[in-house]
């Protein structure tokens, strides 16, 4: 069965930060674009190297009320009347095709880390079998005791040029199966448009010096809210039940690393996903030698 990403609910910390949420509301509301600019990227490469085609499937399914019946002694009808219950999946999807230079066994061999990665399938099938047997685990979670009678999953992925000879993907997948509300989940890979190679951030940032990446990214957090402060930043909602983290949904571009933070990472529901940007000359002494000098 299909392994679902679904951030959990937590109504203590959604009871404790309600209050703050009032409190800031014109912060969160006049601020917004001005906080995104300063923890976003600016980054706007457009190199042609690469050529993508997009695969688009949807699928809807109504189960429609249905009446039980059981004939008693005295022929007295039982009628229990079900719910109807729904299901929506749509998958909209950009792959890459040879061309501009680019081999057909890197395209291939990024297309299939796609299909393991982000479908949860086997690289062995094609992408229209991989996105048609992901919605048939769909259907069998669908079809279990444990969801709602709406359930949604919508996914939608891009390529996006980073530093040249690098793909940042991005998937953006909005999933509701019960609960308070949906999640909205995004996802980074990073691949080498030479070899094909999934890149890690151990491969960026060695593990010896994450610890330093990890303050360098709650310095930026602090900065971009105006937090001169732990308390300050707590007052705003951020890093309530969590310590900072190096989160591993960050994207290569060509000036600086672009961190994603989910829905429930190091702030409430209501601030959807945060990023915080790094420059490469504040993290040049953390980089690994093969990425100090890349170009």
């Amino acid at each position: 069965m299909l392994s679902r990403k679904i951030v959990t609910f937590v109504p203590e910390f959604e009871e404790r930060t309600m209050k703050r949420y009032f409190a800031h509301y014109i912060y969160l509301f006049l601020g917004a674009s001005f906080t995104s600019h300063l923890a976003g990227c600016n980054s706007s490469t457009q190199w042609n190297e690469v050529e993508f085609y997009n695969v688009e499937k949807m699928e809807q399914l109504t189960e429609s009320p249905t009446v039980d019946t059981m004939e008693n002694e005295d022929e007295f009808t039982l009628q229990q009347p079900k719910e109807s219950r729904e299901l929506d999946v749509k998958i909209d999807m950009q792959f890459l095709k040879s061309g501009n230079g680019t081999s057909e066994h890197v395209c291939s061999l990024i297309n299939q880390q796609l299909v393991e990665l982000l479908l949860k399938q086997s690289s062995e099938l094609s992408i229209d079998e991989a996105i048609e047997q992901y919605i048939k685990d769909i259907k069998t979670e669908f079809h279990g005791d444990e969801v709602a009678n709406t359930y949604y999953d919508h996914l939608k992925g891009r390529a996006e040029y980073g530093k040249t000879g690098i793909i940042n993907y991005r998937l953006e997948e909005e999933v509701f199966t019960g609960g308070a509300h949906p999640a909205n989940i995004t996802t980074i890979l990073r691949f080498s448009t030479t070899t094909g190679e999934y890149i890690s951030l151990e491969q960026v940032v060695p593990p010896a010096n994450q610890s330093h990446l990890k303050e360098k990214l709650l310095k930026k957090l602090m900065d971009s809210v105006q937090a001169n402060s732990l308390e300050e930043l707590h007052q705003k909602g951020f890093l309530e039940l969590t310590d900072m983290f190096v989160s591993p949904n960050f994207a290569i571009r060509e000036d600086s690393l672009e961190f994603f933070y989910n829905e429930y990472d190091i702030a409430p529901y209501a601030y959807g996903t945060w990023r915080v940007c790094l420059g490469y000359e504040e993290v040049t002494d953390l980089l690994d030698s093969t990425w100090k000098n890349r170009k």
